[in-house]
């Protein structure tokens, strides 16, 4: 749902718009500059020199999409103050300025302080309001049919953009197409490549091959291929057999990332009570981390019945994703809360922990593939740097949303948000 507080730029007023003999001028000029760049860094020097001959600009940038365009990644900054949001923010599209730009092809025009206001924890609306942004507008860089990115123009006056400025911009991004094309083969190559051997080597060695084995020691043992075992030993064994078990689908699905790009894995949602299907079997599995670093388990949900449509086998691997790390990233004797929330077409949970939390500078980090951060607090407790994005993938595929939030040195929060109207969401 978009609210029209400008919309996007009238298309027959676009249809109208005429460039001036002077605006012409410039825009050879800017184009000639940016041609002769070598990077898509000089390109952003020369248009951002050039631009305000025509559009009011105070801060301009560039976002490569990623994620089959669910995600924008600013690959380069320009403002004429500072400090500003630079390169490396991500931005998730769905309900972002990005969405009806990239939907319809044509200018979005908007109030970053009314977009946020509008619409819940959109963080760079959040961030272009606190820089000042008052008036915004966004186009998307596209070569031939393809879609590479985005190109955004901020002022800080209020209403400065119509709909011919708009279409100014939109010429302007055409001269950027070259470069992000660059900028996206060469981005697309390295995390083919990273994802591929990192992930492979990580799964195969690391994960897959000891639970395996596991899995088929304790089955003989449960056959009684060692020898006879009484009904106690033999219910103990079954319950490791279980939990190995499904430690091994787990790895089994850290392995399917690797073929993300080429191949599909389904979403299969189905009502489940999310209490007792997911999260209570998911902390059975975790109890003995849990009194290892001597943590108080707190539920937030008890007595309550919680029926949710999704894809539980998924959602058991965000689930373990984040209790995990809450152990393990908590304080030692501190508290990790799990707490569940049903409203209205909407199912929420959150784990919150004590513990060093990040710094507001790390959080773009946090949902990266492969990405870790370099707290000296944490940098010692081992990860693999992609469960978070695994758990961030699988909730996108639930057309859901997961956030995080921390006060630096006292906490952390996870929270992940799932539409329940999903049979009308996930697109086969």
């Amino acid at each position: 749902m978009y609210h029209a507080w400008r919309g996007h730029a009238d298309e027959k007023a676009m249809k109208r718009s005429e460039f001036t003999p002077e605006e012409k001028d410039i825009l050879t000029g800017i184009a000639g500059s940016v041609s002769a760049a070598e990077s898509l860094e000089g390109a952003m020097d020369a248009l951002f020199r050039g631009i305000g001959a025509l559009v009011p600009c105070e801060r301009l940038d560039a976002g490569l999409l990623e994620e089959d365009g669910r995600r924008v990644v600013l690959q380069s900054v320009r403002a004429a103050y500072g400090p500003a949001a630079a390169a490396g923010e991500t931005i998730d599209v769905p309900g972002s300025f990005y969405q009806r730009a990239l939907e319809t092809g044509a200018p979005f025009i908007s109030d970053p302080a009314e977009h946020w206001r509008a619409f819940e924890a959109l963080d760079l609306s959040k961030l272009l309001a606190e820089e000042g942004i008052r008036s915004h507008i966004v186009v998307p860089i596209s070569s031939g049919s393809a879609v590479l990115g985005t190109l955004s123009c901020g002022s800080r006056g209020a209403g400065m953009y119509d709909a011919h400025h708009g279409t100014l911009v939109l010429e302007a991004a055409k001269m950027l197409s070259f470069q992000m094309e660059k900028a996206q083969q060469a981005d697309r190559i390295e995390k083919n490549y990273r994802a591929y051997m990192e992930m492979l080597s990580f799964v195969s060695h690391e994960l897959k091959s000891p639970i395996s084995s596991i899995v088929t020691l304790v089955q003989t043992m449960v056959d009684g291929y060692y020898g006879k075992m009484d009904e106690k030993q033999r219910e103990i064994l079954g319950r490791i057999l279980k939990k190995a078990e499904y430690l091994n689908a787990v790895s089994s699905q850290y392995l399917s990332l690797s073929r993300f790009e080429s191949s599909r894995i389904d979403v299969q949602p189905k009502l489940v009570d999310f209490m007792d299907d997911i999260v209570e079997p998911v902390i059975d599995i975790l109890l003995p981390q849990i009194a290892e670093r001597k943590v108080a388990l707190e539920r937030d949900y008890s007595g309550t019945v919680f029926p949710v449509r999704c894809d539980p086998d998924m959602m058991k691997i965000v689930i373990m994703n984040l209790v995990s790390n809450g152990i393990k990233y908590g304080n030692l004797n501190g508290r990790l809360r799990i707490s569940l929330v049903k409203g209205f077409k909407k199912f929420s949970l959150s784990v919150w922990n004590e513990g060093p939390g990040f710094t507001e500078q790390e959080r773009h980090l946090l949902f990266r593939k492969f990405s870790r951060l370099k707290a000296a607090e944490l940098i010692e407790r081992k990860g693999s740097g992609i469960g978070l994005y695994v758990s961030w993938k699988i909730v996108q595929l639930h057309c859901g949303r997961i956030a995080a939030d921390s006060e630096h040195g006292a906490w952390a929060r996870f929270t992940v948000d799932l539409p329940q109207y999903l049979d009308l969401c996930i697109v086969e």
